[in-house]
């Protein structure tokens, strides 16, 4: 799956260092998710089945082994017959002469299900995929509210100076002294939660290639570069081809396979051999052909058949079921994405400069005196939050764009 923002995400790291306050080993998206395709077992037991699937489909594809046999008859018996004077010695070879083409039947049987297992190979890799990025796009959150978190530590640690000025020129009272204090403190405490955050999201990340404790420093993505979002036409015209419809499609191929199975089945194979009998009394020898043909084949097929057209009517409901509900599901988060998208671009350029301007303007009158200590901790307040209400909405566009993109991902030809 090819997500696009996996490479805006991953732009950033190109050009740019670690953030403050991290070592300098940064970890890439597409990185993260190579080391999770590569390490996770999911993918191995995928692999492993369709090897599996593969020895059964060329064990299938062989034709009808040769029986090797031997009869020694008239021995051993009372009178004429005892002793080995009266025996009769057999030796004969047989085969099953396939009627029907069953053998091709088999063969694209085979096929089918290596086809089916490889999508099932694929959608695996997918799910791996997505749920590496969206972890990723976590640690890239928490890591932008540790951020935030450390410098609002730092202006609430330098107004709580200040205060303590003015408090001391005896200009404030002691009670907005208590106030910067618990703001600083109230700044510490969202700092060492943040950290705590951040660490339990880079666990999870690890934990998608196996790794029991996070084996690098930081995230390096780029969440103030928004994606552009395709029209919901373009992206809906993407259903058809989805993983799940694909696997629909497969699995439909397989059923069809089974089909043509049962009604191959339904003429009977013979069952031919051709030996030498040797005659002990007479020391004579002579051929021996027999074969054999079974009764009640067609009744059993067409059971077998029946089965296969009721498999695949259930499989063609089902699609047509997640068709509409993967539609339903792509319209909803289209619509978060949109919402997503304007909220970031209000608090861009609206809202996150007026919350600067009003700190400039309470800061100034509170330096003169004319502003109190509680309107000046307001101002700060309201533009943290809205800086981590930025992040929040950016976030919530880029996990919901992963969730398009599985949604719409194109599924690789099975067939490759």
């Amino acid at each position: 799956m090819n997500l696009r923002c996996m490479w805006v995400l991953t732009l950033v790291g190109t050009c740019s260092v670690a953030p403050c306050g991290f070592a300098a080993e940064p970890l890439r998206l597409e990185e993260a998710v190579a080391r999770a395709l590569q390490a996770n077992p999911t993918i191995q037991a995928e692999a492993a089945r369709l090897e599996a699937v593969r020895n059964r489909a060329n064990r299938e594809a062989l034709p009808a082994p040769y029986v090797v046999g031997a009869d020694f008859e008239n021995v051993a018996g009372t009178g004429g017959l005892s002793g080995v004077d009266s025996a009769e010695t057999t030796l004969r070879i047989g085969r099953v002469l396939e009627l029907g083409e069953k053998r091709d039947a088999r063969t694209a049987l085979g096929d089918a299900e290596i086809n089916l297992q490889r999508g099932a190979e694929g959608v695996a890799r997918l799910d791996i995929t997505n749920s590496t990025t969206q972890r990723f796009i976590q640690a890239a959150v928490a890591q932008e509210h540790v951020e935030h978190a450390e410098e609002r530590v730092r202006h609430a640690n330098s107004t709580r100076r200040e205060v303590a000025r003015w408090v001391q020129a005896a200009r404030n009272p002691d009670s907005d002294l208590r106030a910067a204090e618990i703001t600083l403190a109230d700044a510490e405490l969202k700092h060492e939660q943040a950290l705590q955050a951040l660490q339990g999201a880079k666990a999870r990340l690890a934990a998608s290639w196996g790794a029991l404790t996070p084996d690098f420093d930081t995230v390096v993505a780029d969440l103030d570069t928004l994606p552009p979002l395709a029209d919901f036409g373009t992206l809906a015209g993407r259903l058809p081809q989805t993983p799940q419809q694909r696997l629909a499609q497969l699995e439909t191929a397989s059923i069809a396979a089974r089909r043509r199975i049962a009604v191959a089945s339904g003429k009977p194979d013979v069952n031919v051999s051709l030996g030498v009998r040797r005659l002990e009394a007479t020391g004579d020898q002579g051929l021996v052909m027999s074969f054999s043909l079974p009764l009640g084949s067609q009744r059993r097929a067409s059971y077998s058949v029946a089965e296969a057209d009721a498999d695949l009517a259930a499989v063609h409901a089902r699609a047509q079921a997640t068709g509409l509900e993967q539609r339903q599901q792509l319209f909803d988060r289209y619509q978060l994405m949109q919402q997503a998208r304007s909220e970031v671009e209000a608090l861009r350029a609206r809202m996150l400069p007026k919350a600067q301007e009003a700190i400039s303007l309470t800061r100034r009158g509170f330096e003169a005196g004319r502003f109190s200590f509680l309107a000046l901790a307001q101002a700060e307040k309201t533009l943290f939050d809205l800086r981590e209400r930025e992040v929040e909405a950016a976030a919530r566009y880029y996990t919901l764009l992963v969730e398009v993109e599985r949604l719409t991902a194109q599924f690789p030809d099975a067939s490759q």
